[in-house]
C-alpha cells in the first residue's frame, strides 16, 4: 500500500518533469533577436514580450502585403532599444543580403533600423548585412543573423558612425 500512496504522489512530478525536444520550437530560445549594440548585450523580444511572431507592419513604406517586419524590441511594450528588420516577401530566400543609407527613392528588398529614446537624436543605418540561414514556408519560421552600422546625426555629409551592432541574430514565426 505505501508504494502504491508513493507511486500516486510522485505521478505527477514525473509527468510534469517530462520534456520534449522540439527543435524547431522557440521554446527552447529565450529571446527572439538578440546583439551587441556597441559591445553592450542586446536581448529582446517582440513588442508584446513573446519571443515568437512577428511583428505586425504598420509603417506605409514596407506594406504587410510585401514585408515580414521583424521586431526585436528589449523591455516589452515600452521597451528600449528597438531593431527593426523588414523582409521583403518575395526576397526571403536563404543567402546574405547587403543595404544601405535608405534614400527612398526606391523600396529595398530588406533593410533594418535601430530605434535608441535614449537620446534625443535618430539613428539612420549607414549600412550592413542580414544573413536568412533559414525560411521553413510550413512552419513559416525565419531564422538569421545581421550586423550593421548607424549615425544619429544624419545631416552629416559623411555620417560618423556612432552605433555598431554585431552577433546579431533572430528567430520568428513570420505572418501570411
Amino acid at each position: 500500500m505505501k508504494k502504491l500512496k508513493f507511486l500516486l504522489f510522485s505521478l505527477p512530478f514525473i509527468l510534469f518533469a517530462c520534456s520534449s525536444d522540439d527543435s524547431d520550437s522557440n521554446n527552447n530560445n529565450q529571446f527572439a533577436m538578440t546583439a551587441e549594440i556597441n559591445g553592450v548585450t542586446f536581448e529582446a523580444n517582440n513588442p508584446y514580450g513573446t519571443n515568437l511572431y512577428s511583428s505586425t507592419n504598420i509603417w506605409d513604406y514596407f506594406p504587410l502585403e510585401d514585408f515580414v517586419m521583424l521586431q526585436g524590441r528589449q523591455g516589452g511594450l515600452l521597451g528600449n532599444p528597438e531593431i527593426n528588420i523588414w523582409l521583403k516577401r518575395t526576397d526571403m530566400a536563404v543567402g546574405t543580403y547587403g543595404f544601405r543609407s535608405e534614400t527612398y527613392d526606391t523600396q529595398p528588398s530588406h533593410f533594418i533600423d535601430l530605434i535608441d529614446n535614449s537620446n534625443e537624436e535618430m539613428e539612420e543605418t549607414i549600412g550592413g548585412t542580414i544573413t536568412i540561414t533559414e525560411v521553413n514556408t510550413s512552419s513559416k519560421i525565419v531564422k538569421g543573423t545581421f550586423q550593421f552600422t548607424a549615425s544619429d546625426n544624419v545631416e552629416n555629409p559623411v555620417p560618423v558612425v556612432n552605433k555598431t551592432v554585431t552577433n546579431g541574430t533572430f528567430r520568428y514565426q513570420y505572418e501570411d
